[in-house]
């Protein structure tokens, strides 16, 4: 029988409760069937009311991890195990599948390169101007590796209308609180990234969702929502889309901004994955400058720790203007990180990081095919990312429920919706520490309860 006790860190006594349930039920303390006091027992023995406990055991029924039979009383859940299944969770480890952090790869070691590439800098560079505060828009010389770097996407790079933000989070946050002074309304695809929905909720943008299919968005909804709804603004991610990985065809590229120029609308390419990609599309920025911001991050293709990103203005006059709301918003990108940027540009290191963490994506990928063989799975090869659909017994937000109680952390659809979506799926993030070994854990955790039934046990009390 279980032995009632309250974990000491709960904010709440109830959830103490669980959590010590649940703390037990990992530490294998307790096993598929054994017995709990009677309600009145546990309240008797914790010195604590009988609602408490009524409401404890109600939620620990709610994660699966007690089972109530009338007239007998609750047990430990016969599903509780395999709910706690990885070795690595008895030692209390969770495994972070939620964030779309590049895989730290193999082949190069990237705490290694950072320690190099800093030293060379403050052994090559006698002035240390990167040590200093910075002009909103970056040091020129910064911005001149940027446009670099950005070249082969976008060829001839005025570098005046390349501007330095401290991530792309940020970037979008300053272009949308620029063009707030005179547009209002975003289209976006119908699951994206959430980012879009917190920053146009913040600002005050009308949010619309434009339909999609395995392509991306499909142009005769966009056309649809600019006859009837008159957006502003269209928001993408034109290449291996967050979450769907997504990658929209020449040709739709170039429908859509003719409907963009047809109604005057703005758009915004937020592009963190296009250097993964073997073959280059053309970018909407290519295809429209005059009207198309571009947003191009290292957080994805190196690493989040640097918090450098560039943006390319339709023109020298709003890149002006876009500096001056940065100023208000951000300052200025951290000075050594993009130092440390530019310098890899120009060596060469920049795409040896990048080559490396696509092949450590493109081995990940393989992994998640085999096991998810058979099932739902939309991926990139080359992304850090996969999208998988839910059969119609599972809910999506239900699902990442049970798998973060397994102690993998996902990300349900619902997390991406714009407008509304019928879709139930999760997107899976292959990168950050996590090791392959792990990661083959996680994904055979998450096959294995796919093909469950959902735990939706309501207490009897």
């Amino acid at each position: 029988m279980w032995v009632p006790r309250i974990q000491n860190d709960a904010r709440l006594k109830y959830l103490g409760i669980v959590d010590a349930i649940e703390s037990d039920i990992k530490n294998r303390v307790v096993r598929p069937g054994d017995k709990l006091p009677s309600q009145r027992a546990i309240a008797q023995q914790l010195h604590i009311d009988l609602t408490t406990v009524t409401r404890a055991l109600s939620e620990a029924t709610k994660r699966g991890l007690v089972e109530t039979q009338r007239g007998s009383g609750s047990f430990i859940a016969q599903t509780a195990f395999s709910l706690y299944n990885l070795s690595s969770l008895t030692e209390g480890k969770n495994i972070d599948l939620s964030m779309n952090n590049p895989p730290h790869p193999t082949i190069l070691n990237l705490h290694d390169e950072i320690v190099k590439g800093i030293a060379q800098i403050q052994t090559n560079n006698s002035s240390f101007e990167h040590l200093n505060y910075q002009e909103t828009a970056g040091n020129p010389a910064d911005r001149e590796a940027g446009a670099l770097w950005l070249t082969e996407r976008i060829p001839a790079i005025e570098g005046e209308k390349l501007l330095i933000s401290s991530g792309a989070h940020s970037a979008l946050f300053s272009i949308l609180s620029y063009l707030k002074l005179t547009h209002h309304i975003i289209a976006a695809p119908a699951l994206t990234y959430p980012g879009l929905r917190s920053i146009a909720d913040h600002l005050g943008f009308d949010l619309l969702a434009i339909a999609m299919d395995e392509d991306g968005i499909i142009p005769e909804y966009f056309e649809q929502c600019c006859q009837t709804k008159k957006p502003d603004i269209l928001y993408l991610i034109p290449n291996i889309d967050n979450p769907t990985t997504a990658t929209l065809p020449t040709a739709r590229r170039q429908q859509l901004v003719t409907i963009a120029e047809k109604y005057d609308v703005i758009i915004i390419e937020d592009d963190p994955y296009a250097p993964f990609q073997d073959e280059l599309l053309p970018t909407l920025y290519g295809l429209a400058p005059k009207r198309t911001w571009h947003i191009a991050t290292l957080s994805k293709c190196v690493s989040p720790a640097l918090r450098v990103a560039y943006i390319v203005a339709p023109d020298l006059e709003q890149a002006l203007s876009l500096a001056e709301k940065m100023r208000i918003n951000n300052l200025m990108a951290p000075p050594l990180m993009t130092e440390l940027a530019s310098h890899w540009i120009r060596s060469g290191m920049l795409q040896q990081i990048t080559h490396a963490i696509k092949l450590e994506n493109t081995a990940r990928h393989a992994i998640a095919s085999t096991i998810f063989n058979q099932k739902k799975l939309t991926l990139s090869v080359v992304g850090p990312h996969l999208w998988l659909v839910l059969p119609a017994n599972w809910r999506a937000l239900e699902f990442s429920e049970h798998a973060h109680r397994s102690g993998i952390s996902i990300v349900p659809s619902s997390a991406f919706v714009t407008g509304s979506s019928t879709t139930q799926a999760v997107r899976i993030s292959l990168g950050g520490t996590i090791d392959s070994g792990s990661l083959t854990d996680a994904f055979n955790a998450l096959a294995v309860l796919i093909e469950q039934k959902p735990i939706r046990t309501k207490a009897i009390v």
